[in-house]
């Protein structure tokens, strides 16, 4: 099931489903240099298995609640944090990897996210991360959130 806007009821796993199918069907594979509809490439939990890198995931972080929508009103602006982590086989990989993401969440804010009920894109914090077989690059974005 395509998610086109995030639903009060759901709004957790519709935030991930929804940028991660966003993010599967726009970012271009470095390795490839095609785009990669694929769950192998955009996965929404840290991969447990073995994977052929680069891959990106897409997991939730802590949201909180920014005010009330007025009195004896139960709605609520809520900040919503997803975390976007880069995994590549080296810096260039990565680097190259988490612009394209970056730059595909800031130049769709306006058309695709707000449309979707989201607003107010930021980019929290970046973060590298150097193991020894694999770089990445971990990532909080935000997003305002009218959950009626």
């Amino acid at each position: 099931m395509t998610i086109t806007s995030i639903s009060s009821a759901t709004y957790v796993a519709d935030l991930v489903n929804f940028i991660r199918d966003k993010l599967s069907s726009n970012i271009t594979d470095p390795l490839s240099g095609k785009r990669v509809s694929s769950e192998k490439f955009v996965m929404t939990e840290y991969p447990r298995r073995e994977v052929k890198f680069p891959i990106i995931t897409v997991v939730d972080r802590p949201s909180r609640q920014e005010q009330r929508l007025g009195m004896q009103s139960e709605g609520t602006i809520l900040r919503l944090t997803i975390e976007i982590r880069a995994w590549a086989r080296n810096v260039k990989e990565r680097d190259e990897l988490y612009d394209s993401i970056h730059n595909y969440l800031r130049t769709e804010q306006f058309d695709t996210l707000t449309g979707a009920n989201l607003h107010d894109f930021a980019l929290g914090s970046v973060v590298n991360i150097s193991e020894p077989d694999v770089k990445s690059k971990v990532a909080e974005f935000t997003w305002l959130y009218v959950c009626e």
